[in-house]
C-alpha cells in the first residue's frame, strides 16, 4: 500500500503545512517528480490548477498534468496520472466531487494505484474522498437522498476545517459519529493526518469523534 495525506487546507504560509508538504515530499527527487491534478470541479480556464502549480513551483517541481473528470476528460490519459509520483485531489465540493469520480469510473484506478504504493493527497473535500463516505457533507445541506461512499482507503471520515464549523454541526457530527459507530477525524486549517500501512500520524490538533 502507498500513503495517504488528508489536509484541511493547503496554504504555503501556514506551518503546518509545510510540515506535512515536507513529508508529501521527502525523498523525492523534485526536479524529477511528477504530480497528477486531479480538480474537483469543472476548471476550463485551469484557474484553480494554475495556483496550485505556483504552489508545487514554490518546492521546485515543474511537472504537473491536469487529470479532467469534466468536459476534458480524456481515458487514454490513466496511465500517464498513475505513474505520477503523487495524485493531488483537489480541494472543493465533496459531493460534486464524488460524483464526478463515480460517473469516469475512477474508484478502481485510484484505489489500484494506492495499493500499489502510490501516494494520495487530498485536500479538504479531495480529503474526504479518501475516507469512507460523504455522509458528513450531505447532512450538513440536507441531502441524504442518495448514499455517496468514499473511495473507503480507511476506516474513518475526515473532516476538514473543524475550526470554522459552528456549534450546531459539530453537535450533529458528534450524534452522527456516535448512532453510527463511525469514527470521524477532524482537522483545524493547517493541520491534517497521514495514513502509511494502516498507521496514523496527526499533524497539529486533530479532534478524533467516534461512538
Amino acid at each position: 500500500m502507498g500513503k495517504l495525506f488528508f489536509f484541511s487546507d493547503q496554504i504555503i504560509e501556514s506551518s503546518g503545512n509545510q510540515r506535512l508538504d515536507n513529508i508529501l515530499l521527502d525523498g523525492l527527487d523534485v526536479t524529477n517528480a511528477k504530480i497528477g491534478y486531479i480538480p474537483s470541479t469543472e476548471d476550463r480556464e485551469r484557474t484553480y490548477f494554475n495556483k496550485k502549480v505556483q504552489y508545487y513551483r514554490d518546492y521546485g517541481i515543474q511537472d504537473i498534468m491536469f487529470f479532467d473528470l469534466y468536459s476534458d476528460f480524456d481515458s487514454s490519459k490513466i496511465d500517464e496520472l498513475l505513474n505520477c509520483d503523487i495524485i493531488h485531489l483537489s480541494a472543493g465540493n465533496p459531493i460534486e466531487f464524488r460524483n464526478a469520480i463515480k460517473h469516469r469510473n475512477m474508484d478502481k484506478v485510484l484505489y489500484d494505484y494506492f495499493n500499489q504504493g502510490g501516494t494520495l493527497a487530498g485536500v479538504s473535500g479531495g480529503a474526504v474522498q479518501l475516507g469512507k463516505s460523504i455522509k458528513l457533507f450531505q447532512m450538513f445541506i440536507g441531502n441524504s437522498e442518495e448514499e455517496l461512499e468514499g473511495l473507503q482507503l480507511v476506516e474513518f471520515e475526515f473532516l476538514p476545517h473543524y475550526n470554522r464549523w459552528n456549534d450546531e454541526y459539530k453537535n450533529d457530527v458528534h450524534t452522527y459519529a456516535k448512532t453510527t459507530g463511525t469514527t470521524v477525524y477532524a482537522a483545524n486549517d493547517g493541520d491534517g493526518i497521514i495514513v502509511e500501512d494502516a498507521k496514523i500520524q496527526m499533524i497539529g490538533d486533530i479532534v478524533v469523534i467516534n461512538g
